[in-house]
């Protein structure tokens, strides 16, 4: 059917069972070519470098003419020898499982460009883990499956820089035209990822609004749809010719028309009708949206975005709530479910039973396992988990979390105490440490001595060193009072002594709980105003059909169910 000339096919001869492993190592055979051009090209920049240090060249100028040299022996532009050169420097200092991997021809260079791009900013503390679960099962993924993948892991795993780096890169957001060919125009821009998702389902919506006789493609009406909007139009006019054509909202307007519905400084007129703003969807995990984690969320049309931007999306928007079931969590729930029948109806089971989980309900299952989706609530507006709420809590948790106390706090702290809170001490607070009761986990923050009044106490230098070190011990026993045990086991409580504080006002000597069990949800928000504990019973009750609500739903007792980020989303 094909002429292929003289020169001879890579599957001449080749059985047709084994052509496509013959693709796959050919493939693999040029990666590995392309590695070792790269990691000798990238030599040749370091040799380079090498020269100039010793010639007493500053540092930040060293090697910088050797993408010329390297463009001129490739025949390649310059400025792509130094992406070339900043590709084989990633490799060789940063990404080392990816580099391996390419060396063994598992990727290619596309994709390995791709990994280096999407791994470029990522914290230097957290990319060996990144870059490891990002190349498991990873060398069947696509360019455009990697970066998705890529953004949820670094979503995931270094949530704080994504949300530092967004802002940064908001910064650079811009819109440019350039000159083309033909009387045409390119346009490009980098904007803000839930402004051009708007954008992008505003020109759909409004392409769609022509009649089916509109001889346009979509993307010459995407395109108009855009010039539109500049004019000011809040609509596309349908092309096509038609007298009664049925897009009345379509229809081009006259002159006369235009001028109805604008002032006389051509400002459009308050009667025009308000059109509705986009739809976009986010996929946000309930305890995210509540402030109890930064887990990311998605955004349907992108990715995976870091989680103060998915909940400044959803406080706004109109919520559906997504009941979801993960595989890991099925089988002790069906078995469970199995156990109770067992138990209620045992004359259903003999020892020929299977046990399974076949049976459930009373009949046989005969399908395979739906999917992680278990249903979809009715839509209903955010109520009162505003976006102030939800801040403000998000704050309060990612403040917890922290080793330093922020201002507000230490203010707080250091106003309570008034002194030293070791016994007997009179050490003026704005002198002391402040520390943390149960020792702070730099390791793993969530495992210690949270960052929160209840777990921080001022103690002087010296005292603080004495009970770090073990010789007296300590334990909050609530209201501020703390417990403290000496060497030889007796027990001194000494008050707050600050000036808002009388350790002799009969109000301060209640019953007091002497539990030092610690908790994200007991500290973190007890004065926050609306409480977790609030939206999230709004949250269940929600997906319960009207009518058949409670006035105070009852919120289930046990463990939460982890979803796995790395499924679909909605999470």
């Amino acid at each position: 059917m094909f002429d292929s000339g003289s020169a001879s096919g890579l599957l001449d001869g080749v059985p047709d069972h084994e052509q496509p492993a013959t693709l796959q190592e050919h493939h693999a055979h040029i990666a590995r070519e392309q590695f070792r051009e790269i990691h000798a090209l990238t030599a040749l920049y370091l040799t380079r470098c090498e020269e100039d240090a010793r010639r007493g060249k500053n540092e930040a100028h060293q090697g910088e003419f050797a993408h010329v040299e390297v463009a001129s022996i490739l025949c390649i532009t310059e400025r792509s020898a130094a992406a070339l050169i900043d590709l084989g420097c990633d490799l060789r200092l940063r990404l080392h499982l990816v580099s391996a991997a390419f060396a063994s021809g598992t990727l290619d260079l596309t994709r390995t460009r791709a990994i280096a791009d999407a791994l470029t900013n990522v914290s230097d503390d957290k990319l060996a883990e990144i870059e490891r679960r990002l190349l498991e099962g990873g060398e069947r993924l696509s360019t455009t499956k990697l970066k998705q993948r890529a953004r949820r892991l670094i979503a995931r795993l270094d949530p704080e820089g994504v949300r530092r780096r967004r802002k940064r890169a908001e910064e650079d957001r811009d819109v440019r035209t350039h000159a083309s060919d033909d009387g045409m125009s390119t346009l490009e821009g980098l904007l803000p990822t839930v402004g051009a998702q708007r954008l992008s389902m505003r020109l759909r919506e409004m392409s769609l609004q022509v009649c089916a006789d509109d001889p346009r493609t979509h993307a010459q009406r995407r395109a108009d749809a855009l010039l539109a909007l500049a004019d000011g139009t809040d609509h596309l006019p349908c092309a096509c010719g038609h007298e009664h054509c049925t897009a009345k909202n379509g229809q081009p307007r006259s002159d006369e028309t235009a001028r109805d519905r604008t002032g006389s400084a051509g400002v459009p007129s308050t009667s025009a009708p308000q059109q509705p703003k986009a739809t976009i969807l986010v996929g946000v995990s309930a305890t995210t949206l509540l402030g109890l984690d930064d887990l990311p969320g998605y955004l349907y049309g992108y990715g995976a975005i870091d989680a103060d931007l998915a909940r400044d999306i959803a406080a706004d928007g109109t919520w559906k709530q997504v009941l979801t079931l993960a595989d890991k969590d099925r089988e002790p729930l069906v078995e469970h479910l199995v156990d109770e029948l067992r138990a209620a109806a045992p004359e259903l089971f003999d020892d020929t039973t299977e046990t399974d989980g076949a049976w459930v309900s009373g009949r046989r299952i005969v399908t395979n396992p739906h999917g992680p989706i278990l249903g979809v609530g009715m839509a209903l507006k955010a109520a009162g988990i505003t976006p102030l709420n939800i801040r403000n809590r998000t704050n309060t948790s990612r403040e917890a979390l922290t080793y330093q106390p922020c201002k507000r706090l230490a203010e707080i702290i250091r106003t309570r105490d008034g002194t030293c809170r070791f016994p007997n001490c009179t050490a003026r607070a704005q002198d002391c440490d402040l520390d943390h009761t149960i020792p702070f986990s730099h390791t793993n923050p969530a495992n210690g001595g949270l960052t929160v009044e209840q777990n921080l106490a001022c103690l002087c230098r010296k005292h603080h060193r004495l009970k770090t070190e073990g010789y007296w011990t300590v334990t909050q026993l609530g209201s501020g009072r703390l417990q403290w045990t000496d060497p030889h086991g007796s027990i001194t409580v000494t008050e707050p002594n600050g000036p808002f504080t009388d350790p002799d006002d009969e109000h301060n000597h209640n019953d007091h709980d002497t539990t030092d069990d610690l908790t994200l949800r007991d500290l973190a928000y007890s004065n926050s105003g609306r409480t977790v504990e609030n939206d999230l019973a709004y949250l269940l009750d929600s997906h319960v059909p009207p009518g058949t609500r409670h006035p105070e739903p009852r919120i289930p007792a046990g463990p939460i169910l982890v979803i796995d980020l790395d499924d679909p989303p909605p999470f």
